[in-house]
């Protein structure tokens, strides 16, 4: 087997008998481990575990008058999502209880009794117990990233980031940053894994096209257009009641140039209405941001991508919109009008106690993700 470095592992001993515990800690600081803390009954090991990461941890099976006393701090490593590799060792070792510890997902059960030194065997399953993860890492956390991608990228987009038990518990701009910050924790390189967070490549707009219209899809024929040489306040009001509808509701994308049934119209119409100083492009999206900024809110334009595609040799403009962490209003003349997404519609909220009940599903809605992840 490879050779450990095994000084700052850290292991959480649990055990009631205090000559056993003051043994087996003697063994394996005799063996080189250098972090061992130590708890007495269940109790005493939840506080433990709520105050540091543990690497391995070794549990006696009966605490006390607790003949499961083992299984009750397996528990609450699971309840905790919590990475450790739980080796039982037991004096009161059953085919029932090995079998139970192995389907809960125990690194090891070893018991007290066996011939030979117990405390080598120990050494051993820890040793292979850091071997594996040094290898294959924390699968369990891994597939904890993969399972909550948005969430991640929501909030940590471009950044390296550091998952202990189903939580972040660092991140920065570099690897070699957070690296840094996780030797200064004094954390094992393999005990949290480290993942660069990436932006997920949007749908092209033909494949929104294609896809059709959706409770996060869009389509608007002309943005101001109404066949005269003035900029329609009607037809602007349209994009506007969606994009604030989208950053009420859970974000989505406003296709400008695009029939109803998608086909192709263009902007060409529409760049007739901006003259010819720059490129009609530039034009069309200074306009529209300014009309964001002035119509919705300058602080909401962050939330609010604006980008062009060629289709057909005509182009479409793209307006990208993320949920928005508070509530966005249409404003005009004075006056603050609510939207939000329902299905494939469009709604107006002008109750306030339909206001409030929308404010309401979207806080336990916040508060739900928040506890998932």
């Amino acid at each position: 087997m490879e050779k450990l470095d095994i000084a700052n592992t850290k292991i959480l001993l649990v055990e009631d008998n205090p000559k056993y515990l003051a043994q087996l800690e003697k063994w394996l600081e005799r063996f080189g481990y250098q972090c061992i803390d130590t708890a007495r009954h269940p109790e005493e090991a939840t506080e433990k575990l709520e105050q540091s990461h543990f690497e391995i941890i070794v549990a006696d099976m009966r605490l006390g008058t607790d003949d499961g006393g083992g299984f009750a701090v397996f528990e609450e490593v699971q309840k905790r999502n919590l990475s450790a590799a739980v080796i039982i060792l037991t004096a009161n070792d059953t085919v029932v209880d090995c079998r139970r510890a192995h389907r809960m997902g125990a690194w090891d059960y070893i018991s007290k009794n066996m011939k030979g030194n117990v405390f080598e065997a120990l050494h051993d399953s820890i040793q292979a117990a850091l071997a594996y993860f040094n290898r294959w890492g924390n699968r369990k956390d891994e597939k904890w990233i993969e399972e909550n991608a948005d969430y991640l990228e929501e909030n940590y987009v471009n950044q390296y980031v550091a998952v202990i038990n189903h939580a972040v518990i660092e991140f920065a701009d570099t690897q070699e940053a957070l690296e840094k910050q996780l030797d200064e924790l004094k954390l094992p390189r393999f005990l949290p894994v480290i993942k660069k967070i990436e932006a997920k490549a949007p749908p092209s707009i033909a494949e929104l096209i294609q896809k059709g219209e959706s409770a996060t899809v869009e389509f608007k024929r002309v943005f101001q257009y109404d066949g005269t040489k003035k900029r329609s306040e009607d037809l602007r009001l349209k994009t506007f009641k969606t994009i604030v509808a989208f950053l009420n509701s859970d974000g989505g994308t406003l296709l400008i140039g695009v029939e109803d049934d998608g086909d192709i119209y263009g902007l060409e119409n529409d760049f007739s209405l901006l003259g010819q100083k720059r490129s009609p492009i530039d034009l069309f999206e200074q306009e529209l941001t300014s009309l964001i900024c002035d119509r919705i809110d300058k602080p909401f334009a962050q939330h609010i991508a604006i980008c062009f595609e060629e289709i057909e040799s005509k182009q479409i403009c793209a307006i990208v919109v993320k949920k928005a962490n508070q509530a966005a209003f249409y404003k005009r003349k004075g006056k603050k009008t609510f939207y939000c997404r329902v299905n494939c519609t469009t709604r107006e909220i002008n109750d306030l106690e339909e206001f409030g009940d929308y404010l309401q599903e979207k806080a336990e809605a916040l508060d739900s993700k928040n506890a998932q992840s």
